[in-house]
């Protein structure tokens, strides 16, 4: 069978192929049996000729092309036109394919590929020597033709993993609380393997009994930085009582001044990150998770620095980072570090508004 995997997710993939080498049977056969290109690393003779080899000792063979399509689809781009090696190449693989014995799986994984090109849509090669004009079919008529199996293995849509968290727990027979699944979702974000992590580590401390939220805000890192996210708050609303009841809070729970300082500074370069992506967006709604995306962070702490970014001018979040490089010098020289947290917390619930 010859499966197209696109928009890749990581976790996702990495299960399906998971999935694809135990139906090789056994593990030791299923590593001598298993084949695995990535990128521009093989041509298509290499491959084919992989997926033509039959199974040794085993009922099945795997072979894995990682990023190939991509590769020749730039590669045919970037060509002057439909005579091109990599146009040969192409029509050379596309219609190999066909030739492939049942015993072998070949699975092609790609992020994504132009639907507006000839890989995808198909062309014709032009007449040489005493060869008339072919046509080639691309991916999408070999998919219609059911030679191919696309499937898509993209991460979930942020408002969709709560239902992700809760069907991953349930095939690992863990059982969680509604909102224990929505505390997961909103802290780690899509990301697949960290969730999958952590059910595992929930699901042990649990011991059993349903995991809770308590849970979460116990054993989850990002969820144990909402409580930064409280100190930021009040700093950023310049409410000194605030902000000294959630710098108590986070030193109940044993957060030292290294890692107070540590985190303060963290959040507020997420701030200034976001809010230099928002004002890209040039006047279109911000939205926390197409930002999440643009820099690096989980759908949470965007929307907190979302809100936090309206009370700060760029001016103030870089003389703010300063100042925290400042707090952090005086701490390791010799400053008392509680007390240069308080005058820090102090200073910044007291800076102007812009």
């Amino acid at each position: 069978m010859i499966y197209l995997l696109l928009d890749c997710d990581e976790f996702l993939t990495a299960q399906r192929l998971a999935e694809l080498k135990a139906a090789l049977g056994d593990a030791e056969m299923a590593d001598l049996n298993t084949t695995v290109f990535s990128g521009g690393q093989a041509g298509a003779a290499e491959i084919l000729g992989q997926a033509s080899m039959m199974p040794f000792l085993a009922e099945r063979r795997l072979v894995v092309a990682e990023g190939y399509l991509s590769h020749l689809d730039k590669r045919m781009a970037a060509s002057q036109g439909t005579d091109s090696a990599a146009h040969q190449e192409a029509a050379r693989f596309l219609v190999g394919l066909a030739d492939l014995p049942e015993q072998s799986d070949l699975v092609l994984i790609d992020g994504g590929l132009d639907k507006r090109r000839h890989l995808w849509r198909g062309f014709t090669l032009p007449a040489q020597d005493d060869r008339p004009a072919r046509p080639v079919p691309g991916l999408q008529a070999l998919i219609q033709a059911r030679q191919i199996q696309l499937e898509s293995q993209g991460t979930p849509d942020p408002r969709a993993l709560p239902g992700w968290i809760q069907q991953r727990a349930r095939s690992k027979q863990i059982a969680i609380e509604p909102r224990a699944v929505q505390m997961l979702a909103t802290f780690v974000g899509p990301n697949l393997r960290q969730l999958d992590n952590e059910l595992d580590k929930l699901a042990s401390y649990a011991s059993g009994r349903p995991v809770t939220p308590d849970d979460v805000a116990l054993l989850v890192s990002d969820a144990s930085e909402a409580m930064i996210w409280d100190l930021t708050d009040a700093l950023s609303q310049r409410n000194p009582r605030q902000a000294a009841h959630a710098l108590q809070m986070l030193r109940r729970h044993d957060a030292n001044p290294f890692y107070l300082l540590t985190m303060i500074a963290r959040q507020y370069r997420i701030i200034l990150k976001v809010k230099e992506a928002a004002a890209r967006a040039a006047g279109r709604p911000a939205n926390e998770y197409d930002i999440a995306k643009q820099v690096g962070e989980s759908p949470y702490p965007v929307k907190k620095a979302l809100q936090q970014a309206r009370s700060y001018s760029f001016e103030e979040l870089e003389a703010i980072l300063s100042r925290l490089l400042e707090a952090d010098h005086a701490m390791k020289t010799g400053t008392d570090p509680d007390t240069a947290i308080d005058i820090l917390i102090a200073e910044l619930t007291q800076r102007a508004r812009p």
